[in-house]
């Protein structure tokens, strides 16, 4: 185990000091098994898998240094199981207590003394139990963290995604000192993957260009640009307001995907066009509720935007993704007239343009003293409502240790002064929605969960 310290990038660096007491940037998800899984085949499957990539077995040294950059250094003495904590639901171990158990780890930071990282195996979750994990947004974004977490399964190399590549990364059937996760390889460290390679900035710029068409490129991103410094304020709503540390959780019944991949036949659209309008109607419906005035309302969303291909990244993980802040109709009850405009303001090349620049934020943000930082957040305030992630999981069924994964769920961390992250993650044919909430503004984010549920009911109905 090597001594040497390496400099967070830009990007993983600003993501750590994003966190704040009231809106932690830890990522959160949940393997559900249909049998029981034990604690001692959860650990053991941990110390082989989870601890071949370095930056779980790192530490953040000198995390909130304002002048110069913190550094990953190995963790001594690591011991694993001071990272997993075996734990039963209390009674009536239901839906509702494994939501409140969730929304209380959200709700506490992980302890910086250790790699940023946590477990928790559940009982009393189902027939089975279940498998929580807690990762820090600074140690990877979400595609590489979905890689990390199904290397983790019995057999990685039979996981069916819908796009290619992913394999590159969770394959377990690599020597540990090789080529495998976790080995070392030149090049990849951060300062290799920010200033340096094809890795870094500059090489997703270059990639940005070759996905977007070159002519107009240059004019669009100044007007991109003009754009993100120049826009209103997001509306004021119930949604929005001073943030608290207390956080709740919730999540949808099963969707299947079948239905929204017809509605996105129907109105020639994508399924992340599908289920954007489909949580715009869901907003609708909880404003509603509420007594609120949605005439003419738009309400941005946070929306990820991935910058590197699957089969280009590597065991040393980060974050390579930007943002796009996307407004989405709220005001009309017309799914055609909603997905329709969602599917306009998804214009790929825009997006492009305007995740790299934010890119480019996080890493000029990641690498400035502490002042430049909270002077360059702060204005990015009122930037949106909430944050809305897609990432597409397997299509098959999941085996650990032996036991069926018969559910998978994630929560992206809210972002800067936004009490609200939506989570899609596809598996096994179905769609579930993770829904991370400030409990000062939605204390019951079920109730969103159910609206978003009955947005796409009603739209079934409309297909017989």
């Amino acid at each position: 185990m090597s001594d040497e310290r390496e400099p967070l990038s830009g990007p993983d660096n600003a993501w750590l000091q994003m966190g704040q007491a009231t809106n932690l940037t830890n990522i959160t998800g949940m393997l559900v098994f249909e049998e029981r899984v034990t604690y001692e085949e959860l650990v053991e499957r941990l110390d082989e898998r989870l601890l071949r990539f370095d930056r779980f077995r790192q530490r953040v040294h000198g995390g909130h240094r304002r002048f110069r950059r913190p550094e990953w250094a190995f963790s001594p003495g690591l011991d694993i199981e001071t990272h997993v904590t075996h734990v039963a639901l209390p009674e009536p171990q239901d839906k509702a207590a494994l939501e409140r158990f969730v929304g209380g780890l959200m709700s506490r930071p992980l302890d910086e003394d250790r790699p940023l990282w946590e477990a928790f195996l559940v009982e009393g979750v189902g027939d089975g139990n279940a498998a929580i994990f807690r990762i820090n947004h600074s140690v990877a974004d979400g595609f590489a963290l979905l890689s990390v977490m199904l290397g983790l399964v019995d057999d990685p190399s039979a996981v069916e995604f819908p796009f290619d590549g992913i394999e590159a990364v969770v394959e377990a059937d690599e020597a540990a000192d090789g080529d495998g996760p976790g080995a070392p390889r030149s090049g990849t460290g951060a300062d290799a993957d920010t200033e340096g390679g094809d890795s870094g900035a500059a090489g997703l710029l270059a990639r940005a260009r070759s996905r977007v068409s070159a002519a107009g490129t240059a004019a669009r991103a100044v007007g991109v640009a003009v754009d993100l410094l120049t826009r209103p304020d997001e509306p004021e709503t119930s949604l929005r307001g001073e943030l608290r540390t207390a956080k709740r959780a919730a999540w949808t019944d099963a969707i299947d995907i079948d239905l929204v991949k017809a509605l996105g036949e129907e109105h020639d659209a994508t399924v992340n066009d599908v289920m954007l309008a489909a949580t715009a109607g869901a907003f609708r419906r909880l404003l509603i509720e509420r007594g609120e005035d949605i005439e003419d309302l738009e309400l941005r969303s946070s929306v990820p935007v991935n910058l590197k291909p699957m089969p280009e990244r590597t065991e040393s993980l980060g974050n390579y993704f930007g943002l796009i802040f996307l407004p989405i109709p709220v005001h009309t009850a017309d799914f055609g007239e909603r997905i329709a405009i969602v599917h306009e303001r998804m214009d790929r090349e825009r997006a492009m343009i305007e995740g790299v620049l934010v890119y480019l934020l996080f890493e000029f943000v990641g690498r400035a003293p502490g002042v430049v930082q909270d002077w360059v957040l702060d204005q990015f305030e009122d930037a949106a409502t909430g944050v809305v992630t897609n990432v597409p999981g397997p299509m098959n069924t999941l085996e650990f240790a032996g036991s069926e994964v018969s559910d998978v769920l994630v929560w992206a961390p809210e972002a800067n002064d936004q009490g609200l992250s939506l989570s899609i993650f596809s598996y096994d044919g179905s769609i579930r929605v993770g829904v991370a909430a400030d409990a000062g503004l939605l204390d019951e984010p079920s109730r969103l969960a159910d609206a978003l549920e009955e947005e796409l009911a009603e739209r079934a109905a409309d297909l017989e």
